[in-house]
């Protein structure tokens, strides 16, 4: 301690100088022009609403204890809409991944169903997922909590339903680049659709009358709204609501939702998420908004957002970014945001946070709830360093310190040079991490593929095969080297994690960290490894067209310079595979989001077998480690 004291002027200008390079970077709001009469006052108070799609029961107690600590704050609410499993009935055979975004989507019917529906959806998940909500809501009653519900409306519904009610198809929803087969959901502009929608809202409020907030997604994985001008396949619906705008549409469908709700004597505070509207569309949406509706992301929002990196890093758990955290905690003190949305939610519901990083973020809010906004970054920087004192004791902050900084450069790096390169779409949804980087894909057997190939996200099994960097129907490419830069910014801010001493506060917390680090950081140096040998191969598109052939007898120092540069990265991949297998086996498997049961694996959720799969993923690659040779020209010296 008295160390730092003794540099503390040094420390100051060390601190102004980071703070002039990182520059606070504030949420901002969609520059969609509002009616001011889309403003609406909220009575209630901040709100606090916590989220975290946990399946088990015991651990979703440990979150509701956790938030449960902010009600001196204000009132607190837990999401309760988590499914209890996935819906894979609800995916049609053949290469359909689209439909693999919303198998975990909430969704009235999947708790509720409407009678007319209820033949359709499978009795015993209605009744898993109806009976996991329902424990859910005794916790909460246990502990005088209120509840959210999130959910996706108005969602798809079976093929078997529309035959049957044929007249109530409204628009075609799914993405024809991402699948092989259409989805529909309800014509919300039609009466009977309307009367079912109420009464599952009324029936869902019968038994968890908690419910306070309602949050809906629609346009996106798996929902939609009649002749909306960004459905995927473009504006569709029937020709009998096509006339009606988007603003009246949005509305009527929120009216709704409180319809149902005020049955029951209650009403919902409603927001409509971050959806997939024009700028046209959201103008109109702003100018009928229901009074307590809120559209996020726009000028009609009253919330702000916060939590741990979980999206941002999936599948990895266990990562905090403690600069941006106090930042968004000091914005959110401001009056004008009545809700605080605290997320700790993977994409498409596939995962949550380690409780752990769960119990910093509250600790986080709470400690700082009743101090003074920080208005410059250079007290920010100062605030990072005495809570790494707290964390890290006073011999070891600065260390601790100095990887969060590095942690913060390799973040702004991460989004000016590498781009959309994500964990979850490249690692997970491509199956980067386990898959085999071989030079010629196609030469695999039908087993060498059956652990991997069924769950990477492409309608066509050969481009899925072929293509290393088709992220969900576009060909990506990463400028050479960029990567591997921010991959060795992590890796320097784990090692500097690592070399804190066991005898701190919260030694086992940061050495979590440190290894989620290098777990994130063998992701993203797989995803950097296929992005290179994917460039490679296209470059050598028509010798790979050919088939396997020996060289020519010539003399030739260093062979077909492509030869050298895929051997490189192949050889990279192969020593990756071995770092995340001993990463793995020393204590890393519950850092990363997995199933524990392998029928539950998926294109966005990894199997509980993956220092098997990466082990195997060694195996075929030196298996197939000379195939390259049959292509390119090796040296002949």
């Amino acid at each position: 301690m008295q160390k730092l004291k003794n540099k503390r002027p040094e420390r100051i200008l060390i601190l102004f100088a980071l703070a002039i390079i990182s520059m606070s970077v504030h949420v901002t709001k969609a520059s969609v022009p509002a009616d001011p009469a889309a403003k609406r006052a909220d009575d209630r108070g901040k709100v606090f609403i916590v989220n975290a799609p946990i399946r088990d029961i015991a651990e979703f107690r440990k979150l509701v204890i956790q938030a449960a600590r902010l009600k001196p704050y204000g009132e607190v609410q837990v999401n309760i809409s988590a499914l209890a499993g996935g819906g894979f009935h609800e995916v049609p055979e053949g290469n359909n991944f689209w439909h693999q975004y919303a198998s975990y989507n909430a969704t009235l019917f999947k708790f509720f169903p409407d009678p007319a529906i209820a033949p359709f959806i499978p009795a015993d998940f209605v009744k898993r997922n109806r009976e996991y909500l329902l424990a859910r809501a005794r916790i909460l009653r246990e502990y005088g909590i209120n509840a959210e519900f999130w959910c996706n409306e108005p969602n798809f519904l079976p093929d078997a339903f529309f035959d049957r009610y044929p007249g109530l198809r409204g628009p075609r929803v799914d993405h024809p680049r991402r699948g092989n087969h259409p989805a529909f959901s309800l014509c919300m502009d039609l009466e009977q659709s309307r009367k079912m929608v109420a009464g599952m809202i009324e029936e869902l409020l019968k038994n968890v009358p908690e419910i306070r907030t309602f949050v809906f997604k629609t346009n996106d994985a798996g929902s939609g709204i009649c002749w909306s001008d960004w459905q995927y396949s473009g504006p569709n619906g029937p020709s009998h609501c096509r006339g009606i705008s988007m603003g009246r549409r949005v509305a009527s469908l929120m009216e709704l939702f409180n319809e149902g709700a005020k049955k029951t004597g209650n009403e919902l505070t409603i927001y409509l998420a971050e959806s997939m509207f024009s700028d046209e569309e959201m103008t109109d949406i702003l100018k009928y908004l229901p009074a307590n509706c809120h559209a996020l992301g726009t000028d009609s929002d009253n919330s702000i957002s916060i939590g741990s990196n979980i999206s941002g890093y999936y599948p990895v758990r266990g990562l905090l970014d403690p600069v941006d955290l106090l930042r968004k905690i000091d914005q959110m003190k401001d009056d004008r945001y009545k809700t605080v949305f605290i997320n700790f939610k993977s994409y498409y519901d596939r995962g949550y946070e380690l409780m752990p990083v769960i119990e910093k973020v509250i600790d986080l809010i709470t400690d700082n709830m009743g101090q003074p906004a920080v208005e410059r970054e250079i007290a920010r920087m100062l605030q990072v360093e005495d809570l790494c004192r707290k964390w890290a004791g006073d011999r070891e902050s600065k260390k601790l310190f100095d990887a969060i900084m590095l942690l913060e450069d390799a973040k702004k790096y991460k989004n000016s040079a590498v781009g959309n390169v994500t964990g979850i779409y490249w690692g997970v949804s491509t199956r980067h991490i386990n898959r085999p980087l071989v030079f010629a894909p196609q030469l695999l057997t039908r087993e060498e593929e059956a652990y991997f190939l069924p769950y990477v996200f492409n309608p066509s099994t050969e481009e899925a095969r072929m293509d290393y960097t088709d992220i969900h129907g576009s060909h990506n490419s990463v400028p050479s080297g960029v990567i591997p830069r921010y991959v060795s910014m992590i890796v320097r801010a784990a090692g500097l994690m690592e070399g804190i001493g066991k005898d701190i506060p919260e030694s086992m917390f940061i050495q979590t960290w440190a290894r989620a680090l290098r777990l994130h950081a063998g992701i993203m140096r797989s995803a950097g490894n296929f992005a290179e040998a994917q460039a490679i191969r296209d470059r050598n598109a028509d010798k790979l067209s050919r088939p396997p052939h020996r060289p020519g007898k010539e003399p030739t120092w260093d062979g077909d310079p492509d030869l050298q540069a895929f051997n490189t990265v192949m050889r990279d991949e192969l020593d990756n595979a071995g770092e995340l297998i001993e990463l793995l086996s020393g204590g890393g498997t519950d850092i990363l989001c997995h199933a524990s049961d392998p029928a539950q694996e998926d294109t966005f959720l990894l199997g509980p077998g993956l220092i098997r799969q990466l082990k195997l993923k060694q195996k075929i690659m030196l298996a197939h480690w000379t195939d390259i040779e049959g292509y390119l020209a090796t040296p002949f010296k």
